[in-house]
């Protein structure tokens, strides 16, 4: 054969060593290809198990993550993010991965960093636990342990997301490579076939070697396929595919199919744009084109906001990778559901910011052996003391508080920021400028692992205001603000105070009542501004006399109180409030008239007369009413006498309240006569008190009684609901009968008197136009007293003003009324035949009231010489004993026409 060989032509020989070479070169490239594809075979498996495990550790910390948060508050002083199974799951990971990335200077480098972190990470989520669970307790939260350790986390995330992008295009570069391999085994293939033309031999080994490449070859791309398929469909973190022109969701994993709340076919209906919001379609379309201009294949986007077929937003972390699917150009994309992890950042920054926009100052201090030193203060901190945050951090405690350390209250709280406790405390502080603030402050400790505190968190707040306010209060309720004397809760606060010092030294004490006399003529005649300025003069004088160890109160509208103490018998006092009412006699000018103050006054001496404050004042106050029954500038000195009158007023109020709850009232009716027709067209109604034990009460007696103690409120509504009931009965027959009741003033003044009337009104059904309200001159003066009035008059009432002539009113009251009736006081009734001027001013109302319209009625007409008088000139109507005595109701049906 080789002879042969020799004999072919040169030409041929070439042709067939060339064959033969282009066989071997065919042959050996086949061979290279196989070994080759089995070196690409065991790179693509590592690469594939690089990724895994860095996807695993991808999911440890994120599953480590969302522990933390969800144990936010519930945790105690400790995080549940790091398990020892999961700490040992990350090791093993780390272990893994060196392993098979044993060679890549770079990978080991960033692989080494990333241990790093996440043996760090878990101590920075300790001591955030640590912070979040104290601030749960009230203690304000450091926000600088929560922020680093999520930058740390951050730091892990973007190392674990920049190598997992690194063996993505790794393994993008295997298929590259894999499927080039695969034609250079074709082109080796081919030319095997062409020498096998020519060489049998040679092109059935080349044949054979080609078919085994393609296996191979085939083998591989189906494994990598099968792999990546395996991979992309049950990786826990959602996957899509989309065309990045016409944004069509081309294909995703189950992890999306969830993620999004949608069915495979649901999302490939929806372009990749529609699962963002709306407001961010515009800018995920500019990002895709910058990704698809800069050439680059792949990388991070970031945190995004996504949107969930139902409508529900969500945050994911972004990885994109430029490539080629099912011919088309597209995206391939993981979206990691951040949601839980930028929710609990928006909190950690809307706490953080809280602390900062507080208005509360916080400072958290560190314990240096004795020392507290400030290691952070909020801006509220430096709009209190007046110190920047520059100025404090690194300063004693209390030295920028400024404080007095020698306070109490001071040592009380330093001592419990050495311990393991709680202390708060209201300080006196001053500012950086001196000025002094009042500081409410509390502290609390935080203490390591061991429990020893290692610093204090002390929140405090500027008070001033209510301090100031708390100081104005207790002025006003301690000081009149009229005459800036003590008050009623003056005098106590002194008296007991003044007592104790006299049982202990044995000195007497006095208390002087003083009432003045002619005050009421004064407001009527004057008005209340007047009134003001003799009350103000007044305890000018009375504070003039006194020493400085005794006191004069304003005790209730024209009364006024001296604690006199020290000298040594009753005399003594007796002399010196003597000195004190004379003091008052010299008249003064008000509004350019003389006025000459008179009080009624009352003594009572301890121990003499009483060894306890409150019987001491009660009986001075009894004096001061035996002084005025005697006569206007007296002065009377308590005894046996006013004790016994005391007692029996006391038994009569008793009484009294035990009356009005025992129904012991009646009412009696008196007539008044119409001297036009000489016919009864009406009844004034009358309360009468039949005591079980005393038989008829007058009146006069228990009326002032009444409504000194408030009683005469109910009294009076009960009198108004009774005389509504007769009259209604009455008004049946005598369709234009009037009843007339009284209304005490202290009814005007301490209830709601059109409301009460109006109510039983209605319960009665009475017409209000058979209703007359009698009111006295005294009355009109009360503040509030005309808009009542008048709401009484819309109701359909009429009014009419009792004992005309006997108080200080002016005719402006009058005509500001304009009453239905006026009722002319008895004493000038009594007049008429004894006095010319009596009858003067009888006859001078009586025009008055035929020229305003207003009927006259005359009260206390007991005499026939009377009842001529005002018979001939023009009397209305008269009510007396002459006519009729207060009669009970039988009786009085007998007077009615």
């Amino acid at each position: 054969m080789a002879q042969n060989f020799r004999r072919l032509p040169r030409r041929t020989a070439a042709f067939a060593l060339s064959v033969a070479l282009v066989l071997c070169l065919a042959v050996g490239a086949a061979v290279n290809a196989t070994l080759s594809q089995e070196t690409d075979d065991r790179r693509l498996h590592n690469a594939l198990a690089v990724t895994t495990e860095l996807e695993s550790l991808l999911t440890l910390h994120v599953a480590a993550n969302t522990d933390f948060l969800k144990g936010v508050g519930t945790a105690g002083y400790s995080s549940r993010a790091w398990p020892i199974k999961r700490a040992a799951a990350v090791a093993a990971a780390y272990d893994h991965l060196e392993y098979r990335l044993a060679g890549q200077r770079a990978a080991i480098g960033e692989l080494l960093q990333l241990r790093r972190l996440s043996a760090r990470w878990p101590q920075e989520l300790e001591a955030a636990a640590r912070s979040i669970a104290l601030a749960d307790r009230g203690v304000p939260l450091d926000p600088a342990l929560l922020q680093r350790a999520n930058d740390t986390l951050g730091s892990v995330m973007s190392l674990l997301t920049t190598l997992r992008s690194e063996e993505r295009e790794l393994i993008a570069e295997m298929q590259f490579n894999a499927q080039a391999q695969l034609a250079r085994q074709k082109i080796s293939l081919a030319i095997a076939s062409a020498a096998a033309a020519l060489l049998l031999l040679f092109a059935f080994y080349t044949s054979h070697r080609a078919a085994l490449s393609r296996s191979a070859a085939k083998i591989v791309s189906f494994e990598a396929e099968r792999r990546f398929k395996e991979y992309f469909e049950q990786h826990p973190v959602a996957m899509l595919i989309y065309d990045v022109r016409s944004y069509a969701i081309l294909t995703a994993n189950a992890a999306a199919q969830r993620q999004y709340r949608a069915t495979l076919e649901q999302l490939r209906a929806t372009g990749i744009d529609q699962l963002r919001p709306q407001a961010d379609v515009d800018a995920f379309r500019n990002d895709l084109q910058t990704y698809i201009e800069s050439g680059r294949h792949g990388g991070s986007a970031g945190v995004r906001r996504h949107k969930c077929l139902d409508g529900t937003v969500i945050f994911v972390d972004v990885a994109y990778h430029l490539l080629e699917y099912a011919g088309r150009d597209a995206c391939f994309v993981t979206a990691h559901d951040v949601t839980e992890h930028e929710q609990a950042k928006e909190q950690l920054r809307v706490r953080s910011s809280a602390l900062e926009a507080s208005r509360n100052a916080v400072i958290i201090s560190r314990k240096l052996e004795d020392q507290s030193i400030i290691t952070y203060v909020n801006a509220a901190f430096e709009q209190i003391t007046g110190h920047s945050t520059s100025d404090a951090t690194g300063a004693d405690h209390w030295e920028m508080l400024g404080c007095d350390v020698a306070k109490a209250e001071v040592q009380t709280i330093r001592q419990a920021m050495q311990i393991v406790g709680e202390g708060s405390a209201l300080l006196k502080c001053y500012r950086r400028d001196g000025s002094p603030y009042w500081n409410e402050l509390h502290v609390s400790p935080v203490l390591d692992h061991n429990n020893r505190p290692t610093h204090c968190v002390t929140v405090f707040y500027d008070v001033s205001d209510r301090i100031s306010y708390q100081e104005q209060l207790r002025t006003q309720a301690y000081e009149d603000s009229l005459t800036h004397l003590p008050n009623r809760l003056g005098l106590n606060a002194r008296l007991n105070e003044m007592f104790a010092s006299a049982t202990e030294n044995g000195h007497k004490l006095a208390l002087v009542f003083f009432d003045l006399d002619n005050f009421k003529e004064v407001n009527d005649s004057l008005g209340h501004t007047a009134g003001d300025l003799v009350l103000c003069e007044v305890a000018r004088r009375l504070s003039a006399i006194v020493s400085h160890q005794e006191v004069v109160v304003r005790y209730a509208g024209d009364e006024f109180v001296a604690v006199l103490y020290g000298r040594k018998n009753v005399e003594d006092f007796v002399a010196a409030a003597t000195a004190m009412r004379e003091s008052l006699r010299q008249g003064f000018l008000v509004e350019n008239k003389v006025v000459i103050p008179q009080a009624s006054v009352g003594l009572a001496v301890f121990p003499d007369h009483s060894d306890d404050p409150d019987s001491l004042l009660k009986h001075a106050d009894s004096a001061m009413y035996r002084a005025k029954s005697i006569g206007p500038n007296s002065i009377q000195v308590f005894n046996k006498a006013i004790a016994a009158q005391e007692s029996e007023r006391l038994h009569l109020a008793h009484d009294l309240r035990r009356a009005v709850h025992s129904d012991a009232f009646s009412i009696v009716y008196q007539p008044r006569l119409d001297l036009g027709t000489d016919k009864a067209n009406g009844f004034e109604a009358l309360l009468r008190w039949n005591h079980p034990e005393r038989g008829e009460v007058s009146p006069s007696l228990f009326i002032p009684l009444a409504e000194e103690n408030g009683l005469i409120v109910q009294i009076g509504n009960w009198v108004f609901e009774q005389a509504c009931r007769q009259t209604k009965t009455w008004a049946h027959t005598h369709p234009n009968i009037v009843v007339s009741v009284n209304v005490s003033p202290v009814q005007f003044i301490h209830s709601d008197l059109p409301a009460l009337i109006a109510a039983s009104l209605a319960r009665t059904g009475v017409s209000p136009h058979n209703i007359e309200l009698e009111i006295t001159e005294g009355t009109l003066m009360a503040p509030r007293s005309l808009s009542t009035v008048c709401a009484l008059r819309d109701m359909g009432l009429s009014i009419a003003i009792d004992d005309f002539g006997s108080g200080y009113s002016s005719l402006g009251y009058v005509r500001s009324f304009m009453p239905d009736r006026l009722k002319l006081d008895m004493s000038f009734v009594k007049g008429i035949g004894h006095s010319r001027v009596d009858e003067v001013i009888v006859k001078t109302v009586l025009a008055m009231g035929h020229t305003l319209g207003i009927r006259i009625v005359a009260e206390g007409v007991e005499t026939h010489e009377q009842l001529d008088f005002l018979r001939t000139h023009g009397c209305d109507e008269v009510q007396g004993y002459l006519v009729a005595r207060p009669i009970d109701v039988s009786t009085a049906a007998s007077h009615l026409g």
